[in-house]
């Protein structure tokens, strides 16, 4: 790629010019700084958000999950800023699941500290996600399984 010449400059009727390896190291500059804007660009794009969530299809004691679908977030959430995903779930009662991803971690403990509490409902994040479980008519350790289970499917990689 380089050969073995003289480098340094040279005063010519254009200016001072630059003569030897400069040259070659510019064309090489020159010809890898589109492909490296484009990489950049494209990095960046595909950062977003992690994309749908990986929730339990069941959960013991007999929960099995209805649906997921993309769709709006839950209350006090800025929809802007995530995207949200809601499981339906069933047992002896009905539990409903919003796993909201983000584009950094941060963002999603962010959520889970302007987050108000209410009854019958559990909040937390789980890496990029954050994660409000709501539910009527189950037990309080019907409801812990089912936390649990989203904890470790949202935690695996």
């Amino acid at each position: 790629m380089f050969e073995a010449r003289e480098c340094g400059f040279s005063r010519g009727s254009g200016g001072i010019v630059e003569y030897g390896y400069g040259q070659d190291i510019l064309k090489v500059v020159r010809s890898l700084s589109l492909p490296l804007v484009a990489v950049f660009l494209l990095a960046s794009c595909g950062n977003s958000g992690p994309g749908m969530p990986k929730l339990p299809e069941t959960a013991t004691p007999g929960w099995t999950r209805k649906s997921l679908v993309k769709g709006p977030s839950p209350a006090g959430l800025d929809a802007a800023k995530a995207e949200c995903w809601k499981a339906e779930y069933t047992s002896k009662g009905e539990a409903q699941v919003w796993a909201c991803g983000f584009s950094s971690e941060g963002s999603a403990f962010e959520a889970v500290q302007k987050s108000r509490s209410e009854a019958n409902t559990v909040r937390f994040q789980a890496r990029r996600f954050y994660v409000v479980v709501q539910w009527n008519g189950v037990s309080r350790d019907e409801i812990t399984a089912l936390v649990r289970a989203v904890q470790r499917d949202l935690a695996a990689k």
